[in-house]
């Protein structure tokens, strides 16, 4: 007695399916959070907090490598030493005329690196076009 094999018809596609939508909602919670930019927390309520105030600070440096931290004009050394007082936290924005030395861009990079700063933002203007 022989038994013949079923003769498939098609391809079967409802795990396929499964899969599918699976991973659709998997995207679409995932860009929620992305398009907010965070996780929406309903953070504990406490007495005793205090707001910290975050510094936005802003240095430039000029064509002749001439140093300002947010428009007071001071020298490397004097940076360094406000650099010292720079939490991670706080941000930072560097602006660099296009005939400065990349040296001095690296000096005020260097530093605030070692102060664990990593919000610094690069400031450029728009390109024609």
């Amino acid at each position: 007695m022989s038994r013949a094999l079923k003769k498939v018809e098609g391809m079967n596609v409802i795990p396929l399916i499964d899969i599918v939508l699976v991973l659709l909602a998997i995207v679409l919670t995932l860009s929620t959070f992305v398009a907010n930019g965070q996780i929406k927390l309903d953070l504990p309520q406490a007495s005793s907090s205090t707001k910290v105030p975050l510094k936005s600070i802003d240095i430039s440096v000029d064509a002749g490598g001439v140093m300002f931290w947010d428009g007071q004009k001071l020298t490397r050394e004097e940076i360094a030493v406000k650099a010292s007082t720079v939490s991670p936290q706080d941000t930072v924005s560097i602006r660099g005329d296009t005939k400065s030395a990349f040296g001095d861009f690296v000096f005020v990079m260097d530093i605030l690196k070692k102060q664990g700063v990593t919000k610094i933002s690069i400031i450029t203007k728009p390109a024609k076009g």
